[in-house]
């Protein structure tokens, strides 16, 4: 009758932690989605300019061989990889969508230079007054590696949802 009263199901603190640190570690992902019902992890990329069809048709070839090829250098068979774009003047995005049980941190890491090396200063990078050291950052992207280990044996309900704002990153359940 009044479903405003039923009380939220709250997050699994692990899964918030994790998506948290995948926005704390590559500035350049403006937002990312756990959707456990596949159980994948969408990462969303802005783009600041002008692009045509042509411009996101070869960087999304670009990426889908790299990928590609790295899947194959790090024997990961099996791997899904679904790339999109949305908007193609003023600010876009471009989403990238993987499966949990193969993705890796360092493979995160390469979809971000690969965007950064197609793109350059059109894409949007959220960093702080005060960058991070390198220390920190080695720290983060340990305690990332753990937490996506961890997310292959956890159940996370519905659908967790972290975005970046200005200087905060905030992660909720849908």
């Amino acid at each position: 009758m009044f479903d405003f009263l039923k009380k939220a199901k709250k997050p699994d603190p692990d899964a918030g932690r994790f998506l948290a640190s995948i926005l704390v570690v590559f500035p350049a992902v403006q937002s990312v989605t756990y959707d456990s019902k596949d159980e994948t992890l969408e990462f969303s990329f802005a783009l600041n300019g002008k692009f045509s069809h042509d411009d996101f048709e070869k960087f999304l070839n670009y990426v889908a061989e790299s990928v590609e090829a790295f899947h194959h250098l790090e024997g990961l068979g099996g791997a899904t990889i679904d790339l999109n774009v949305e908007g193609i003047y003023g600010t876009c995005f471009l989403n990238v969508r993987r499966d949990v049980a193969t993705l890796t941190c360092r493979e995160l890491s390469l979809l971000t230079e690969l965007a950064f090396n197609y793109f350059g200063d059109r894409l949007i990078e959220e960093y702080d007054d005060s960058i991070p050291d390198e220390e920190y950052i080695m720290a983060q992207e340990n305690y990332l590696e753990q937490c996506l280990n961890n997310m292959r044996q956890l159940r996370v309900e519905g659908r967790l949802v972290g975005v970046r704002e200005h200087e905060r990153v905030v992660v909720y359940a849908r």
